[in-house]
């Protein structure tokens, strides 16, 4: 017994003798993140050997080099006419939509290319999908591209008479193998989105999950990319658009170790009904033409035995309905629930003022649950954040004016129990007071000024504001569909709080929340 305590005494001397906190995947145990007891920022990341051990150096470097402001990339799109015809006919086909065609894939990353042969492309979106192209491929409007470097064109969709049938292939167990583990920056998947939002400054939404990272919140990255697309023959420039991390299976697993990637992923949205965690109704695995409120998105094998059993969610959401006593709701909650993480989370959150997040609408966030239940929050889709109101401005005042305590959402009142009963109850100081604090550190900090969003905004412009424009033949064929003198890198915008045509200048947003938020601490 002497022995075993000497020993761990060692370990611990020796964990406080080096500085370092003992990590598990992308967890830090035992306090000393961003965010106390969790930390999802990179230089934690980069430490989970269980998911780099795959990968070469190279490749792990090149994907932390990727997301940086002043790394400057372009990506080629080389694909048949007839291939962009079919994208076209199936993105409102839901089996269609969902079926992989063909292109060949060229990034530069400042300077160097990465040439991926047969690489699958479909559209991405959900309202933003719209027709975009003639019969002969040549394009009227933009739209979002998701490419996946791992199809293989053999699976579902890609039978006899199937529509993808026409660009079925044969393999050889081991090239189809080798296509299955092929990556770049050790990346299976990722999407490009266009500056639908017209978003002058193009990396608001970089910028906020930048700062979530910056607070140690588990969050996709995201940058800028010049988009080039061959038509007739020649490649054209589309401008400069957004490159997302997936989150996905790759995502949990470069997140986690390899113990903890075992969990269940959700993607929760506002489909049939709010995701506002008080029913684990609307809950499965999609297939195509189904939508779930909470799709789930591992363990999705049928033939698992932890296939559809949901336990963690309803546990949860059962936790959250309980009446008993604060001290029971208290411990329950915390079983289940990193209340720090997610108090650093709401912190962000709130100063980012997205109508359409988990508070304000019940969407555009995933769960994810560890094997023991314990369940963490990622966000995703803020592309109407810090004061873009184009099309959409239902506070009518670009968030603004939205205090750290209101329960009014975009979508009326906030219905979210784990809000309502706890930052946004007057009955639970504890939770209200751990939550005000975590805003203080953000508004303390650099983050959430002005000042630090013209740094990242200047290194990115200093990159694309030369290819920012879309080409003249584009220009020609899409000027009617896309609004060409709104594509500038620029921090013009508006001072109309209530403007649903321009968007807020970020300098603008920013002042006038902070002011909010320290009005009403």
């Amino acid at each position: 017994m002497k022995k075993i305590i000497f020993i761990v005494l060692c370990v611990v001397l020796l964990v406080v003798a080096v500085g370092c906190t003992p990590i598990i995947g992308g967890i830090t145990i035992g306090g000393g993140g961003t965010s106390g007891g969790s930390d999802f920022s990179d230089e934690t990341t980069a430490k989970n050997n269980d998911f780099y051990k795959n990968y070469s150096k190279e490749e792990k470097d090149l994907y932390y080099l990727l997301w940086k402001d002043t790394t400057k990339i372009s990506v080629k799109i080389d694909i048949e006419p007839k291939e962009l015809v079919k994208i076209n006919e199936g993105y409102n086909d839901a089996v269609k939509a969902e079926i992989y065609r063909k292109c060949n894939l060229t990034i530069t990353v400042n300077g160097k290319d990465y040439v991926f042969d047969e690489v699958g492309i479909r559209m991405h979106g959900n309202t933003s999908r719209r027709d975009f192209c003639n019969g002969e491929g040549n394009i009227y409007a933009f739209v979002h591209f998701r490419f996946n470097l791992t199809e293989t064109f053999d699976g579902e969709g890609y039978g006899e008479g199937e529509w993808g049938n026409d660009i079925a292939k044969t393999w050889t167990d081991e090239a189809r193998l080798q296509r299955k583990n092929r990556s770049f920056a050790t990346l299976e998947k990722f999407y490009y989105k266009w500056n639908k939002n017209y978003d002058n400054s193009y990396v608001r939404e970089v910028y906020a999950n930048k700062m979530f990272q910056a607070y140690g919140v588990l969050a996709p990255h995201i940058t800028l990319a010049q988009l080039s697309l061959k038509q007739r023959g020649t490649f054209e420039n589309l401008g400069v658009g957004m490159l997302y991390e997936t989150v996905d299976k790759h995502f949990i697993k470069r997140n986690f170790s390899s113990a903890e990637a075992k969990g269940d992923l959700y993607k929760c949205g506002y489909q049939t009904a709010p995701a506002n965690l008080t029913t684990a109704d609307g809950r499965g695995v999609e297939a195509p033409g189904q939508k779930f409120n909470y799709a789930l998105k591992t363990n999705t094998d049928r033939t698992s035995p932890e296939y559809g059993h949901h336990k963690h969610l309803m546990a949860l959401i059962d936790i959250l309905k309980t009446s008993k006593t604060a001290e029971d709701f208290r411990a329950k909650l915390e079983s289940v629930v990193d209340m720090d993480y997610f108090t650093n989370f709401e912190a962000v959150n709130y100063l980012l003022g997205n109508p359409d997040c988990i508070r304000n609408n019940s969407n555009n966030y995933y769960l994810y649950f560890l094997p023991n239940g314990k369940v963490f929050f990622i966000p995703y889709d803020y592309d109407r954040c810090l004061g873009i109101n184009v099309d959409w401005n239902p506070s009518g005042n670009g968030m603004t004016t939205i205090t750290p305590y209101s329960v009014n959402g975009a979508a009326g009142k906030t219905s979210n129990p784990l809000y309502t009963k706890t930052i946004l109850s007057s009955g639970t100081d504890y939770y209200r007071n751990m939550y005000q604090s975590k805003l203080q550190k953000v508004l303390n900090g650099e983050w959430f000024t002005y000042a630090h969003f013209q740094t990242v905004f200047q290194n990115y412009k200093n990159n694309y504001a030369k290819v920012v424009l879309p080409s003249q033949n584009i220009q020609n064929q899409c000027g009617g569909n896309v609004k060409m003198n709104r594509l500038e890198f620029s921090e013009r915008g508006t001072s109309d709080l209530g403007s649903r045509d321009d968007n807020l200048t970020t300098q603008n947003y920013i002042e006038l929340k902070r002011k909010c938020a320290l009005d009403n601490l």
